[in-house]
């Protein structure tokens, strides 16, 4: 019966996750053993609906407060689950997290995680990813439309000192990427859990100079600070992450509450091709490029060179030389603006444009 309570914790976890690519099998059942405990794994099997509070869970369990708040930040500590204020209320909502790509960020970013356990953790999870793509690739007709129709969108793109626009029959203000830091009172700072992995996987990110890249705000933020996932920084610490992570041609990306993008920002991540969740699931032939942006590249014909930095550097690979020149495809433009900090010659810039959405299919790698 013990052996069970883990598949049965695998089944509720995928069920909450909403996501088709995660399967309750015996990696996932790897991945709890190795962070949990069978009393928390018994305990997971109370998130039949993945948001409960506090009074809920009491009454379901039957635990003493101190026994109760002991397995809940356990929980919260491996990030299977976050607490999460009720608007207009003084009570907490408790939320069952998806393995990827909550549970892989916090469980690989807790500072005071051994070593060892960190890159067995991340052998776990370059695991999952082999068996996303084998899912996708098998069913990639059926699943494809469940993508773009079903999933949500969860980031926006956003050029640093640039104008965020939102649709404009939302009337909701513009914002500029120093603005949101400005709103912040909590901002925590933390190691990026894609280069992490990668790097406890023996390939160390070629690009980013420091692996402390992604900020976090509000909730999530506090989140991050109590559970030793993240440090608590200043507006102007957060504002000298973003400087350094443009001139190192990072793209900012932010991601808001509920992923729902007219919600606020909860998130910028400083994200590279080569490592980030979310370019590497798409690269991978895993899960597609979907996001919105509001500017595209520009190019001056008369200062390009023809160098082809911008085509080496651009994230999305929208990107080309055609007759000597830098040339790009509207239709894969992400608008980070790259392009335009690392041109040499300057011969890239920013327009700004209608929110556009782009939605890039994950290659066919298999036949």
């Amino acid at each position: 019966m013990s052996e069970k309570i883990w598949y049965k914790a695998a089944k509720i976890i995928v069920r909450g996750s909403g996501n088709p690519l995660f399967q309750a099998n015996d990696t996932l059942v790897e991945l709890l053993q190795t962070l949990l405990n069978k009393e928390e794994a018994e305990f997971i099997l109370n998130f039949r609906k993945p948001r409960l509070t506090y009074r809920q869970l009491k009454e379901k369990t039957g635990m003493e407060d101190a026994k109760l708040k002991e397995i809940l930040n356990s929980l919260m500590d491996n990030g299977f689950v976050m607490d999460w204020p009720i608007k207009d209320s003084d009570e907490m909502e408790y939320r069952l997290l998806p393995p990827v790509a909550d549970t892989f960020e916090y469980s690989l970013v807790r500072f005071d995680r051994p070593y060892e356990q960190k890159k067995k953790l991340a052998e776990i999870y370059n695991k999952m990813f082999e068996e996303a793509n084998e899912m996708t690739q098998t069913n990639y007709g059926g699943l494809m439309p469940i993508f773009k129709d079903q999933m949500p969108i969860f980031a926006r793109i956003i050029p640093i000192e640039k104008e965020i626009p939102v649709p404009k029959e939302k009337v909701l203000p513009l914002h500029e990427a120093s603005k949101i830091i400005d709103q912040q009172e909590i901002i925590s700072l933390s190691e990026c859990p894609c280069k992490l992995q990668k790097g406890l996987m023996g390939e160390s990110c070629q690009i980013a100079s420091d692996i402390n890249r992604c900020i976090h705000f509000g909730n999530i933020g506090r989140y991050f600070i109590e559970h030793n996932l993240g440090k608590q920084i200043t507006r102007e610490k957060a504002k000298q992450v973003l400087k350094e992570a443009e001139a190192e041609g990072l793209v900012h990306k932010t991601f808001h509450d509920d992923f729902d993008l007219n919600e606020k920002e909860n998130a910028i991540c400083n994200c590279c091709k080569d490592c980030c969740i979310l370019f590497q699931s798409y690269y991978r032939g895993i899960f597609p490029f979907h996001t919105l942006t509001s500017y595209i590249t520009y190019l001056d014909k008369d200062k390009c060179k023809g160098c082809g930095t911008c085509v080496e550097k651009c994230p999305i690979e929208a990107l080309s030389m055609f007759e000597g020149i830098s040339t790009h495809d509207e239709n894969k433009c992400i608008g980070c603006g790259v392009c335009t900090t690392q041109c040499p010659e300057g011969a890239r810039s920013l327009i700004q444009t209608e929110q556009r959405e782009i939605y890039l299919p994950p290659p066919k790698i298999t036949e």
